[in-house]
This record gives C-alpha cells, structure tokens and sequence, in this order.
C-alpha cells in the first residue's frame, strides 16, 4: 500500500465533526485538549530531567500546573460540577481501594462495583 492509498482508506473511518458542533462542545474540547497539552508539556520538563539529565525548572512545572488548573476549572464551570466534591470523592474513592496505605495488591484486585458506587455517589454515609 501506498501512502496515497492509504490516505484515501483511512478517511474512510474517520468520523468529521465539524457539522453541528455547538459553541458549548466546542468550549468543552477546548478545555479537554488544553488539559491534555498542558499535561504533556510538564511530562516534557520531567522527561528532559530523567533522561536528559537538564535541571528540573520547577517555576515552569508551577506554570503547567496552573494552566492545567486553568482548563480544569473551567471544564468544571462548564459542566457544572463541583471541584471540592470531586476531590471529597476521590479520596473516598481511594480509602476504600487502599484501606490502610498503597499496595500493589490492592491496585491489581480492586472491587471497581464499589468504587463506582462511591463515585455515583450512592455511598451510605
């Protein structure tokens, strides 16, 4: 197969979204692809650190952490959930993975029917 070929099958699966995306979509994939650009630009600071042997620039990872709060926040703000009862869950979510600290058992054998009743927040507490 050639390129040209190639070009011609794979658009063949390729799903285009431009009609009838609303400013609201719109706005959450901005928010979606901005956390995922933000994240691997720290991923790439780490890299050249671990591999490169460069300097970690902490004042840049502070810098990526708040564009990612940034996205993330107002991937929030635009669905309308709450940032703090999000965390609340994660940690319950957490607590009951890793009762007492982490350990790889825990993380290989989780029971996901009760981690997703916490996180549906059907939880008796």
């Amino acid at each position: 197969m050639n390129i040209s070929d190639y070009k011609s099958e794979s658009s063949r699966t390729f799903l285009n979204r431009t009609e009838g995306i609303d400013a609201r979509t719109t706005d959450l994939l901005h928010c979606v692809i901005g956390l995922g650009t933000e994240s691997g630009e720290m991923l790439d600071q780490f890299k050249r650190h671990i591999y490169y042997g460069k300097p970690l620039d902490v004042v840049n990872v502070k810098e990526e952490l708040g564009d990612v709060m940034w996205y993330l926040m107002n991937l929030c703000r635009l669905m309308n959930l709450d940032l703090e009862e999000i965390m609340q869950m994660n940690i319950d979510k957490l607590k009951a993975r890793y009762p007492d600290k982490f350990t790889a058992e825990n993380a290989l054998n989780r029971d996901t029917t009760a981690e997703r009743i916490i996180l549906e927040g059907n939880d008796a507490k």
